[in-house]
């Protein structure tokens, strides 16, 4: 049997949900951050680890994506719309199972996204700390 490590966690692809069933249980929740609370709580049961990630960077013209490994691979589904109840509102006419040229991509996003975003804060430190001391 072939198993994947998956942020330390040793995972049988077998037990995870399909594709189609990701799918199928956010079409029947609404399609929303909620619907995608049934996909965790599965994982979290089985795994006892989160392996449902956001990345909430642009993807394409989509405001983000969330990150979902099913038995095909590592789906992505994209989100355009948020509101304080349901939070993302999914597109399910944007999906994708990931390659690794397009994981490759997002992690080089993300490492430039999150080193700026670093380097900002630490600055807003400096100067807040130089404030507060005066």
């Amino acid at each position: 049997m072939s198993y994947i490590v998956y942020d330390g966690t040793k995972i049988n692809p077998e037990q995870l949900l399909s594709m189609d069933e990701v799918l199928e249980m956010m079409r029947a929740g609404g399609s929303t951050d909620r619907a995608l609370t049934n996909v965790r709580d599965e994982y979290s049961s089985k795994f006892c680890d989160e392996l449902v990630w956001r990345y909430p960077i642009m993807v394409g013209y989509a405001l983000g994506a969330v990150l979902v490994p099913v038995k095909e691979g590592f789906l992505s589904i994209a989100y355009n719309t948020m509101n304080p109840i349901d939070y993302e509102i999914y597109d399910l006419n944007n999906t994708c199972l990931l390659t690794a040229d397009e994981l490759q991509q997002m992690i080089r996003e993300w490492n430039s996204y999150s080193s700026g975003l670093s380097s900002a804060l630490n600055s807003m430190l400096d100067n807040q700390r130089r404030r507060e001391e005066n």
